[in-house]
């Protein structure tokens, strides 16, 4: 049975329910990672988007069944989702991502050049701030929660939130040097892989942030 979706409906909830949502969401640029515990409606004023639209589309899109309510899971059950379905990924793909980017510099050092050096210098900033953050996530925040530590680790929630608004803004940095991650016209295939696993790269970790800030950090703070 779908779920009714209306004006009042928080972004994060909206996403747990049906992950689809996401596309519509992304594609008016309605933030549900960082900014989850806000409504539709409010999401939609702030961006100055067209409500009605929002929910008819996001109406059309809705997905008939859900096969997992992260926020029904367990700590150990959500951080261990966490950890191999996102930190495994990122651990695996952000090193790939790093070298198809360098291939593409040495390839094409005279098509778009400042703009390409732009981004390999944001990438590379994002990923060792990324990495930084995962290893804080490990080695710190999810042990305490795991091992039910007192008293709550809200500090270090509050840290991960400010380091999750960074990662934010840096995927958005990304987004506009990559021009919406649109491959020039007369791009090589190696050019075109790299947009594409950036935008992959940009959708999962909107869910992986979502995941923290929106279900499992707020049983804690």
């Amino acid at each position: 049975m779908m779920f009714e979706i209306t004006e009042s409906t928080y972004l994060g909830e909206l996403i747990d329910k049906d992950p689809m949502a996401s596309k519509v969401l992304l594609k008016y640029g309605l933030d549900f990672c960082c900014e989850g515990q806000r409504s539709i409606s409010d999401a939609c004023k702030e961006s100055k988007v067209e409500i009605d639209l929002i929910l008819q589309e996001l109406k059309a899109t809705q997905s008939t069944e859900v096969n997992q309510l992260w926020s029904n899971a367990s700590n150990d059950d959500l951080i261990q989702h966490i950890l191999d379905h996102y930190h495994a990924s990122l651990y695996e793909n952000l090193p790939h991502l790093d070298e198809l980017l360098d291939r593409v510099l040495k390839t094409h050092p005279d098509k778009d050049t400042k703009r390409l050096t732009a981004l390999k210098n944001e990438f590379s900033r994002f990923t060792e701030e990324l990495l930084d953050h995962m290893a804080k996530e490990e080695q710190v925040l999810f042990p305490w929660i795991l091992n039910n530590q007192e008293p709550k680790p809200v500090g270090p929630i509050q840290c991960m939130l400010i380091e999750h608004d960074r990662a934010s803004r840096s995927l958005k940095e990304i987004a506009t040097l990559t021009k919406s991650y649109k491959a020039p016209d007369k791009a090589c295939n190696s050019w075109r892989s790299l947009y594409v696993r950036l935008e992959k790269l940009d959708n999962e970790l909107r869910m992986h942030i979502h995941l923290e800030n929106n279900i499992l950090f707020p049983r804690f703070i």
